[in-house]
């Protein structure tokens, strides 16, 4: 390409300290195309309102958040600009020019003189902080660029990085009286690896750099191409995401006519948007499910069924407890290789989930949980409530990890006195985080009934239910359980009433009074406590204790706990508000009714 002139509003350029920092790759011959009458597109296909035009005139700003998304994006952007008009490019990395030369079309219009390429060497930085973005413009169209040309700078990042906001400000000023003036796109690429929660309000606060913000990154095998604001034909977009998905015919990135907006990317748009996929089990004996539902049999088509989904629902039975697994792991797939906007409802069909269980399903990528009480009528409801949605949560690809802090040990049932405060301990630090709550309860027992017998009366059916024993007391750790479900949990692991068996409780259900309970139990344990380990017999006991308990015990005197004996190293529990201690007898014995999620 000839050489144009300088622009008149320059003047000569500065002493050659800039062009030791600019090193021109190739100053060739030809002419290119006057680009100021053919729109330049944004290197994806099929975005509607005109979204899919870089404007002229306003500096953009484009960020890929990943390497996928750079790798497929600025090509693009560079043959639709090279299909409009002549193009500059600055670069800061020579490798990655030369990746970019091996594409035919570049290859081509670098030969022609279409494209022409500079790179950045870091030592420019100080003299954009010295100076702003004038000397690095008058070195530019002094070896090559002219008003036709639209210009590329990538990485800009590298170009900005450690700017203050004085120095930021100015070079916003200088960059957006330059757009002004040039009839093609002025572009600012962003590459990895960089920090989108850093960088986009550092250019959403610098309006005159930068009105107009994209960000493209991977979702699952699709990719979102973010608006933070964005001129169109229809008016002024503001946090506005196109789902996007790759051609395999052309190579390139087009639109999937889903459409979200807002901070919580709530769904707009979308072609299936409606559909509903739904296990046959889920909705088992239902009146009035909807014709155009897909129904079907298991998991496993239902993963096939769902393979394809952009925006639908899932609808899938929670099955009974020992189902957990294949259910949470179908969860966790679908979530990682589907895109945000599909929404993934979990319903009891059969038996009731534990809490832990709900919170790892959340945790693992469902929009909701539906319990079995709820009547069909309100799960449509719901269903049309969440229509809208998209899931917000980050979660782990590593399925173990990912489930891990909600699960409880493998143990159940009776843990020798050392093991069992280790095993509450544990389960305490991995949940802490997640918020989490349990309940640890200590059962007094009545004077003529043996631990033993007591012991062999609790029978526990869930991992992490754990008891043990000391001088004094049975405890009772039960996980995941709230302090309203205690009693009926209670109720559920003892063959028979409490009152036959013990004389008080204490409950605790916040973290330090469980340590400080465990604690106390050490303390006792270094003293000498029993393990029943050998004498327990894994089958039912029920008999054993009837005959040695009397079938009904007269309420208490008083509600406090019987004082321990001197020297027995019993467990006493610090009082707080977070304990509750009362007589057995003058409990009333709970039905089972409502939901309990112990």
């Amino acid at each position: 390409m000839s050489t144009a002139s300088s622009s008149p509003r320059k003047g000569p350029p500065p002493p050659g300290r800039v062009r030791t920092w600019l090193r021109r790759l190739r100053l060739s011959s030809g002419q290119g195309p006057d680009g100021g009458a053919t729109p330049t597109r944004i290197g994806i296909e099929g975005l509607p309102d005109g979204v899919g035009q870089l404007p002229a005139h306003v500096p953009v700003s484009l960020v890929a958040a990943d390497a996928p998304s750079a790798a497929l994006w600025f090509p693009a952007l560079l043959e639709d600009a090279l299909a409009a008009g002549p193009v500059g490019l600055v670069a800061s990395d020579t490798s990655w020019v030369d990746g970019l030369l091996r594409r035919p079309a570049l290859q081509a219009a670098y030969r022609a003189g279409r494209l022409q390429l500079w790179v950045l060497s870091p030592g420019l930085q100080a003299e954009v902080r010295r100076h702003g973005l004038l000397p690095l413009m008058e070195e530019l169209e002094r070896t090559g660029l002219s008003d036709a040309h639209a210009l590329f700078v990538c990485d800009a990042q590298g170009l900005l990085a450690g700017l203050s906001v004085v120095e930021l400000a100015r070079v916003s000023r200088q960059l957006s009286a330059l757009c002004r003036e040039r009839a093609r796109p002025v572009v600012l690429g962003f590459f990895p690896p960089l920090e989108p929660e850093v960088l986009l309000p550092a250019l959403r606060n610098l309006c005159q750099m930068s009105m107009h913000i994209a960000t493209l990154r991977t979702d699952a095998d699709r990719w979102s191409l973010g608006l933070e604001r964005w001129n169109t034909d229809g008016g002024a977009l503001f946090q506005t995401a196109f789902g996007l998905l790759h051609d395999d015919t052309t190579g390139r990135l087009m639109a999937d006519g889903t459409r979200t907006r807002g901070a919580a990317r709530e769904l707009v748009e979308a072609a299936d948007q409606s559909e509903v996929i739904a296990t046959r089990a889920s909705i088992e004996g239902q009146r009035g499910v909807p014709g155009h539902w897909r129904i079907v049999e298991g998991l496993a088509d239902l993963e096939i069924a769902a393979a394809a989904s952009v925006a639908a629902t899932v609808l899938l039975d929670a099955g009974q407890a020992s189902d957990f697994e294949s259910r949470a792991r179908l969860v966790h797939q679908l979530r990682l290789s589907r895109p945000l906007t599909l929404k993934i409802v979990v319903r009891e069909n059969l038996g009731k989930l534990r809490t832990h269980s709900e919170q790892a399903l959340l945790q693992l990528g469902a929009s909701a949980m539906v319990y079995k009480e709820v009547g069909f009528s309100r799960l449509l409801q719901l269903l049309q409530d969440i229509n809208a949605q998209s899931h917000t949560r980050k979660v782990h690809p590593d399925y173990e990890q990912a489930l891990g802090s909600f699960m409880p040990a493998r143990e159940r049932g009776y843990q020798p006195p050392a093991q069992f405060c280790a095993l509450v301990r544990s389960m305490l630090d991995r949940t802490h985080a997640i918020g989490l709550s349990h309940s640890l309860v200590r059962l007094n027992v009545l004077a003529q009934i043996p631990h033993l017998d007591a012991l062999r009366a609790c029978h526990t059916a869930r991992d992490g239910d754990l008891f043990t024993a000391d001088h004094e007391a049975v405890y009772v750790f039960l996980f995941a359980c709230r302090e309203p479900d205690v009693d009926l949990a209670l109720h559920r692991l003892f063959a028979l009433p409490l009152t036959q068996l013990f004389s008080s409780e204490a409950t605790d259900c916040s973290d330090t009074g469980i340590r400080a309970m465990t604690s106390h139990l050490q303390e006792a344990l270094r003293k000498g406590l029993p393990d029943y380990s050998a004498l327990l017999d894994p089958a039912p006991a029920a008999t054993a204790v009837a005959t040695a308990a009397p079938a009904s015990m007269p309420p208490l005197p008083s509600p406090t706990l019987p004082a321990p004996p001197t020297g027995t190293g019993a467990v006493h529990v610090a009082a707080g508000p977070s304990v509750q201690r009362r007589p057995i007898a003058r409990r009333a014995v709970p039905h089972p009714a409502g939901r309990s999620v112990a």
